[in-house]
């Protein structure tokens, strides 16, 4: 008895080359079954793949934090110097003027700094121009932190006087909030303030629940 080649069943998706529905033929639900599950299945990659790379994203950002270079308070140090270097330059090319001294009858003697020209400036807009990525990638890994919750980001916005703040794990009273700082009582016990930057506190009590 001879039997015949088995027929191996036929698979389940869109025909090739993106052949049309043939609407009213027996195959009509057979190929939209296919399409739909194909758009499932698309899907699915899409948000493995979506969530797949954040993962790494998050992954590769707490690696960066172990290293010293990526420190949330090193991070923001590196991105004001860079910044107040930036500012720095600008001034040598627009030029400047200051205050050299004061005569004692009050008279004000001015240094004036003429704008900078031919290879100088070539220089100081080529240096800007390099600094100004520097600036970009450091204030993206600042961003990246402060979503993760390993930096913080306070402000004179978000402090008042009155409320407690934490430094180095203990916490102190807000005498004052500054553009960049916040006025502390004295670390080390004295009667003098300490003023520290916003960057480096660790925690914020606010007034009404700080009690």
């Amino acid at each position: 008895m001879q039997h015949g080649t088995p027929t191996a069943p036929r698979p389940q998706h869109s025909p090739p080359g993106g052949e049309p529905i043939k609407v009213g033929h027996h195959s009509e639900t057979r190929h939209r079954n296919a399409i739909d599950k194909a758009h499932r299945a698309m899907g699915r990659a899409v948000t493995a793949e979506r969530d797949a790379v954040e993962t790494a994203r998050r992954a590769d950002v707490a690696t960066r934090a172990t290293d010293h270079r990526y420190n949330p308070v090193t991070v923001k140090n590196r991105i004001d110097g860079l910044e107040a270097d930036q500012r720095a330059d600008q001034r040598q090319l627009d030029g400047h003027t200051r205050t050299a001294f004061t005569m004692g009858d009050g008279t004000k003697v001015l240094a004036v700094t003429d704008p900078a020209t031919g290879e100088h400036r070539e220089t100081l807009t080529a240096r800007m121009t390099a600094r100004a990525d520097d600036i970009a990638y450091w204030s993206e890994i600042r961003a990246e932190q402060i979503a993760a919750g390993q930096a913080t980001d306070y402000s004179r916005e978000t402090i008042a006087p009155g409320d407690q703040v934490c430094y180095r794990r203990q916490w102190y009273p807000v005498r004052r909030a500054n553009a960049k700082t916040v006025s502390i009582p004295s670390i080390v016990g004295g009667s003098w303030t300490d003023t520290i930057g916003y960057h480096k506190l660790s925690g914020h009590r606010p007034a009404s629940t700080s009690r």
